[in-house]
């Protein structure tokens, strides 16, 4: 899968130092011409569905789980891989010199009525609900919400979005 970009949150890293890393797997959902996303109440971002491969599942797996517990929908078995971003930072445990998160992006679709939702406990903590809205309006959002420890997702997110309006309008443009 290629790489889209790589964000560095702390430029003092010892890059050849320690690293832990984790793998996520996030989910890009078109549904009659909107996108589904994840909006915080507590903070108002916007995020793509999808989070942390746990031990012994696959990225598929993960991809299922996460996207029917933040947005109760189900996914059906078409999943295109789009993209890459990896993070870098500082390790907050502090047994690694680095932690590296690499989020695979996935385009998937949706099946059936909506479930459910079943979150985490810091995720009813920043009032997670789905959302359907366009590329544009989720851009706009994310732009107005001042930066935020609290939600670092927020500058990975809002970077993937603007790919995927360039994309599309690539499409559109070679269409014509």
């Amino acid at each position: 899968m290629k790489r889209l970009f790589t964000i560095n949150r702390d430029h003092n890293l010892d890059l050849k130092g320690t690293m832990i890393k984790r793998q996520a797997c996030r989910a890009i959902i078109f549904y009659e011409g909107r996108l589904l996303l994840v909006q915080s109440r507590k903070f108002g971002d916007l995020k793509f569905p999808g989070g942390g491969v746990n031990r012994g599942e696959t990225p598929y797996q993960a991809l299922y789980r996460e996207v029917k517990e933040e947005t109760g929908y189900l996914l059906n078995s078409k999943i295109t891989p789009f993209g890459s971003v990896q993070e870098l930072g500082r390790d907050i445990e502090g047994k690694y010199a680095i932690f590296c998160q690499e989020s695979f992006y996935y385009f998937c679709e949706i099946e059936g009525p909506q479930g459910e939702l079943a979150l985490d406990d810091y995720e009813r903590e920043y009032g997670y609900e789905p959302l359907f809205t366009t590329i544009g309006e989720a851009i706009r959002n994310n732009e107005n919400i001042p930066k935020n420890g609290h939600i670092p997702w927020k500058e990975r997110d809002t970077l993937v979005l603007k790919i995927l309006e360039e994309e599309i309008a690539k499409k559109k443009t070679n269409i014509r």
